[in-house]
């Protein structure tokens, strides 16, 4: 099964808003921002993987990240090498945005996605992510 991930396009909403319900119980609408970019993976001419990236200057340091948001794949492409090839992709993007490195966060039971990333590359840091809401 050939895998190729490409930048999101307008006429994705449908399978990616299936995808994310199906991974976080959320869905989008489509959207433009210049420190965005959306990347799917499609396999077998169906879209099988999404993410986000978002370009973040770090004020302090002068230099630039990228945060890595909604990592997911569709339970049908699950195992098949979808999740690592939408990472790396991920990786290069982010290199073509100006950003020195990649960050994330993951909730502690998604086991599976921890591997994911420690096996592209990713280290666990000594953190603890706090969010204060408002409303």
């Amino acid at each position: 099964m050939e895998i190729i991930v490409r930048d999101y396009m307008d006429s994705d909403l449908d399978k990616v808003n299936e995808i994310l319900l199906e991974a976080f119980g959320v869905s989008k609408g489509n959207f433009k921002d210049d420190n965005l970019r959306e990347l799917v993976s499609v396999s077998d001419s169906e879209v099988s993987g999404y993410l986000i990236l978002t370009k973040v200057l770090n004020p302090i340091k002068n230099i630039y990240y990228c945060l890595v948001d909604y990592v997911c794949v569709s339970s049908k492409y699950r195992g098949t090498g979808t999740s690592d090839k939408l990472i790396n992709y991920a990786i290069e993007v982010a290199k073509e945005m100006g950003a020195n490195y990649l960050q994330l966060t993951s909730a502690p039971h998604r086991i599976g996605a921890h591997k994911l990333y420690e096996r592209c590359g990713f280290k666990k840091r000594e953190t603890d992510v706090f969010r204060k809401e408002i409303v």
